[in-house]
């Protein structure tokens, strides 16, 4: 048995040969040195979060709550093909997040890899486990919560002290699994975690800074491919082997925008802008179960249906951005 200390979860205890065997894998190690934050982290220097730890804790929600030992190591592995600064790369390739640029790659990542050798070791099927519609616990659509969706919540939530310990086990006490559905036992606690993960999107994933600071590294980052200082593969390892080549490059207007992300300050301004952002909207419509049935809060809560639509559409037109 060994035991893994979550800064969320406390002790996590891990009894299973094949999730010991990925937890020690070099796939798995990797994303030890792949920061959950991207480009965020080089401007805020306590978001340590790394894609390891996110994994690890969507695994111990997914045993916690009754997944198969499958689904458990689909959970480890759901990040595994993430390439270096998470969610920077999707700015490089599409202009914003909501392509998840990481997800394309998981084949060729998985393809010969350790990981691969030990799920073929206990007869689990690695193509398999990369298709996330087969486990619904794991992955879903928005507006569902799912096991990836709920640790990234309570952890980004957590690091930057929008969210208590207390209030995480509140949340966690009073969920059930119905039909492999995340089914929240009171609609006051349902509705916390609706407005909780609004409030994440608003001050982090979805914040106009944050979405700047993504832009810039991404400009960074296509000029150090276009010139050859990075590779394609690079982008396949860690955030220090990459952000060295950067530094060590000396080119000026790489340097610029890693110096601009390191002390910046924006402005929303319609009219004189430097960016207009789109960032991915993020938002729950969670199930809630009373008198033996199960509905989304929205529709046991109209006043809560109302403020969701509202926000959807607050969110549509983005942000237009000027660097103080």
């Amino acid at each position: 048995m060994m035991n893994y200390p979550d800064k969320i979860y406390g002790l996590i205890n891990i009894d299973e040969p094949l999730i010991e065997e990925l937890f020690n894998s070099e796939t798995l190690q990797r994303l030890k040195k792949v920061n959950q934050y991207g480009a965020s982290f080089y401007r805020f220097s306590h978001l340590t979060t790394s894609r390891f730890e996110h994994c690890v804790g969507v695994y111990y929600l997914l045993k916690k709550f009754g997944a198969s030992c499958e689904e458990q190591a689909a959970g480890l592995l759901h990040d595994v093909p993430h390439t270096v600064f998470s969610h920077v790369i999707d700015f490089v390739f599409s202009g914003n997040e909501n392509s998840s640029f990481h997800e394309q790659f998981h084949e060729y990542f998985l393809h010969d890899s350790d990981a691969v050798k030990i799920l073929n070791k206990y007869h689990i099927d690695w193509h398999r486990i990369y298709q996330m519609h087969h486990y619904k616990l794991l992955e879903q659509e928005m507006p569902d919560l799912c096991m990836d969706r709920l640790d990234y919540l309570f952890r980004d939530m957590f690091t930057d002290k929008f969210l208590k310990l207390k209030d995480i086990q509140k949340v966690l006490n009073n969920i059930l699994i119905i039909e492999k559905k995340i089914v929240f036992q009171d609609k006051k606690v349902a509705k916390f975690v609706a407005q909780k993960y609004q409030e994440g999107n608003d001050k982090l994933w979805g914040h106009p800074l944050q979405a700047t600071l993504y832009r810039l590294f991404a400009e960074a980052l296509k000029i150090a491919l276009f010139d050859n200082i990075i590779t394609f593969r690079d982008l396949f390892s860690t955030d220090e082997v990459v952000y060295q080549k950067l530094i060590q490059s000396k080119h000026k207007n790489i340097l610029h925008r890693l110096k601009q992300i390191k002390n910046l300050k924006i402005k929303e301004n319609k009219v004189k802008y430097d960016y207009h952002i789109k960032p991915k909207i993020r938002y729950l419509d969670p199930y809630v179960e009373q008198k033996r049935k199960v509905s989304r809060l929205s529709v046991l809560d109209p006043i809560f249906h109302k403020e969701n639509q509202d926000y959807l559409a607050s969110k549509q037109e983005g942000f237009y951005v000027k660097i103080i």
